[in-house]
């Protein structure tokens, strides 16, 4: 039994160092292993860049294929290469590498949704709108792209007009970022209204116009489409009930129903009444066409001596280039009447600078990007932002911007 038991003692170290040099050569082995797979991956990099370099893209493709494969880490490098060939211009590879990414069935969720948004993205530039549509909708809303994703869609649903999906992104978009997203959605819904009323379908403009007014209270766009609707229904006394509003609560917007706030009271027989609004206005909107829309109406219903009188109160409060302009213009008017040539001349001159002055300044001008603009958009040409531009048309130095 002692000899037994002395035995053990000679061969438990022997049995502990055989499994010590086991495991040491296990190490080397996978250590060994993870070497030739590191070479490898640096052989399939080096295959595809020098691919790339070639103009052979599509190879390029398949060796970085092999390299994600062998590492799955690796698919940022396709993701760079992607946005790098989008920048470029080179659209078409980066659909063909993002491609690859999303019809991968071992890629991460994580990375499927990265792969969806830029192909998205990728489908976007390349004007395959249906495509860039079905790649977007694919990205989860919770995962790290869903919040891109959706606002790509909804400048894509703005770009085609499709006013119904972008109420329905704006609203998830409202529940993603947590942020109120009323005052475009107003506009989606009034969108809506004028396309409406425009093919004479009354009850859906109602519809909309309600929808916008519910989203959006005391809207003045949505106030001056449903004075529309009420006339296009013949309800006139109506449609300037609603129209007061514009005049009480945002005069600033006045000048976009001057002409039909005129024709509307013509044609009940209070066109003084109305023109008088206009008037009043001018004491604290005198510029931008609420000033020539009153003084064309002023000139033609009560006469040129009136209308010079008006442009001389508004020089005396709110001087500006407009309303010297438009003086002029009724004085050259009354020279013309009396004959009077050498005073006709004068006026025309001053007339012909002012003109070209205000032609040149009289802008209304982007708060977001600076675009300028002849006419008032709700929405900016430049940078889609809603009610960017003030209602106000101005007259400063023209500053460096795109214009149209």
């Amino acid at each position: 039994m002692l000899q037994i038991e002395t035995w053990w003692l000679f061969a438990l170290p022997i049995v502990f160092a055989l499994g010590w040099v086991g495991a040491r050569w296990d190490m080397r082995l996978e250590k060994r292993e993870n070497e030739i797979e590191r070479l490898a991956q640096q052989k399939s990099t080096f295959k595809g860049l020098n691919l790339l370099l070639n103009e052979e893209p599509d190879k390029a493709i398949d060796a970085l294929v092999q390299i994600a494969q062998l590492d799955p880490e690796t698919t940022e490098l396709h993701f760079a290469l992607g946005s790098l060939f989008r920048r470029r211009g080179e659209t078409e590879r980066a659909i063909r590498v993002h491609q690859h990414l999303v019809n991968r069935d071992d890629l991460p969720s994580r990375h499927r949704d990265h792969a969806a948004y830029e192909l998205g993205r990728d489908f976007l530039r390349a004007g395959l709108l249906d495509r860039a549509e079905t790649s977007l909708n694919r990205v989860s809303p919770q995962s790290k792209f869903g919040i891109p994703a959706k606002e790509s869609l909804l400048e894509m649903y703005q770009v085609e007009k499709d006013w119904a999906k972008a109420i329905v992104a704006s609203k998830e978009l409202e529940v993603l970022q947590n942020k109120g997203r009323e005052k475009e959605i107003a506009h989606f819904h009034c969108e809506l209204a004028d396309e409406a009323l425009r093919r004479k379908d009354i009850t859906a403009a109602t519809k909309h116009i309600d929808l916008a007014m519910q989203t959006s209270p005391n809207h003045p766009r949505a106030i001056i489409l449903q004075g529309d609707c009420l006339v296009a229904q013949n309800q006139l006394t109506q449609a300037l009930e609603i129209w007061s509003l514009i005049a009480k609560n945002h005069p600033a917007y006045l000048h976009l129903l001057a002409n039909r706030w005129i024709s509307v009271h013509q044609v009940l027989g209070k066109v003084e009444e109305g023109l008088q609004v206009l008037v009043d206005a001018l004491e604290t909107q005198a510029g931008g066409e609420l000033l020539d829309i009153t003084f064309k109406h002023v000139m033609t219903l009560r006469g040129v001596p009136q209308a010079e009188t008006l442009m001389t109160e508004v020089m005396r409060h709110t001087p500006s280039l407009s309303a010297m302009a438009l003086r002029a213009q009724a004085r050259l008017t009354m020279a013309e009447v009396a004959q009077d040539t050498k005073a006709a001349q004068e006026f025309k001159a001053s007339l012909d600078l002012l003109k070209q002055r205000t032609n040149t300044l009289a802008r209304y001008t982007c708060g977001n990007c600076g675009f300028r603009a002849k006419r008032f958009y709700w929405q900016c040409p430049g940078c889609n932002h809603w009610e960017a531009y003030s209602p106000r048309r101005g007259e400063g130095s023209a500053p460096s911007g795109p214009s149209m």
